[in-house]
């Protein structure tokens, strides 16, 4: 997860997107060390071949339920939507009707809740009873961006997303943000972009969130391009 916090005191931190994507980075990160290191750590510190079904689980609703919606809104409840699906093993054990019943109130959106409730039956068929090992499980189903855009409501750029949030470091999302700025300073791919100003040891996913964590909170709009989102 990279929750988004309500920051009052942040204009000495504002990157200007016309003094290119060098010094951008460099006010961006001067931002997020000030205001997300803790989060920029606790990602950084993630180890795919660690990664517990658990953990997995609770990225994987975080993504679905962030897709589409503000991160700042879905952290707001995403305390209580975790509490509402429980435990991923039994959730994948109960018909929809009855799962959705504690997690409407939260989040009325049965497409993504089916979505959740589809994997956590996906896990339990082939974990439970230990049909196959949880690490076979987590290489054979989850260790590239590819594999995961096959997982329910997960697509060709939400991939990027989780896969960073459960270990896949060099793993850059194509935000709506990221390419505005890609496009602006004439990178081809936001990936590109990333490499470009990447500090020595830092993965590309943690400057794509650093890049994003400046620009959700300071916004694009000003450097959207005619007939581009």
């Amino acid at each position: 997860m990279e929750p988004y916090k309500q920051i009052s005191e942040k204009e000495k931190f504002r990157p200007n997107l016309n003094d290119g994507p060098g010094p951008y980075f460099k006010k961006a990160l001067s931002f997020a060390r000030e205001f997300y290191q803790e989060e920029m750590d606790f990602i950084s510190s993630i180890r795919f071949e660690d990664v517990a079904p658990g953990a997995f689980f609770r990225e994987y609703i975080w993504v679905v339920h962030a897709t589409g919606f503000s991160a700042k809104a879905v952290g707001k409840f995403m305390p209580r939507l975790e509490e509402a699906y429980g435990y991923w093993l039994d959730l994948g054990l109960k018909e929809f009707d009855d799962a959705f019943v504690p997690v409407k109130p939260v989040c009325n959106n049965p497409q993504k809740a089916k979505a959740i409730h589809s994997m956590a039956r996906m896990m339990g068929r082939e974990l439970g009873q230990n049909k196959i090992a949880w690490s076979d499980f987590r290489q054979e189903r989850l260790s590239t961006p590819e594999k995961l855009a096959k997982l329910p409501y997960i697509g060709k750029v939400t991939c990027y997303h989780l896969g960073r949030n459960i270990g896949l470091l060099e793993c850059v999302k194509p935000d709506l943000h990221l390419l505005r700025m890609a496009e602006h300073w004439g990178f081809q791919t936001c990936e590109e972009m990333c490499r470009a100003v990447r500090p020595e040891g830092m993965p590309l996913g943690i400057v794509d969130l650093v890049f994003w964590y400046a620009a959700s909170t300071f916004g694009t709009l000003e450097i959207r391009q005619e007939g581009s989102r």
